[in-house]
């Protein structure tokens, strides 16, 4: 991972900590690919998929979160849910998008919540 993704989760990870979300895992791998950080919120497990940028040059960081994206977060979040065998939580999809400046000063978060869902065509 690059320095300005592994910072952007440190940052995100502390958002949701202040928010009372529990971090469950952070960087969760399967053959799939990744999901950045998976925390539990109200009895809901939330997968977070993290964006930070330098610059809007090309786009808002949650504008990367496209549909190929959605997918594989989703089939990730899918084996997660069987491994843990958490079949009868309910589940979010929610997209964390940092802004920050060439020194890494936080310029903006923005939490979006239920950014996509499970069942999305």
């Amino acid at each position: 991972m690059d320095n300005i993704g592994k910072f952007g989760e440190n940052v995100a990870s502390k958002y949701l900590k202040d928010k009372g979300y529990k971090i469950k895992e952070r960087n969760y791998r399967t053959f799939l690919g990744e999901i950045d950080i998976i925390c539990e919120y109200k009895g809901n497990i939330i997968f977070v998929e993290v964006k930070t940028r330098r610059s809007d040059k090309f786009g808002y960081p949650e504008e990367a979160v496209n549909f190929i994206k959605q997918r594989k977060i989703i089939k990730n979040a899918l084996c997660y849910l069987s491994k843990y065998h958490l079949w009868e939580k309910n589940c979010c999809f929610d997209v964390i998008a940092i802004s920050i400046s060439n020194h890494e000063d936080i310029k903006r978060i923005k939490h979006i919540r239920n950014a996509f869902y499970l069942d999305s065509k």
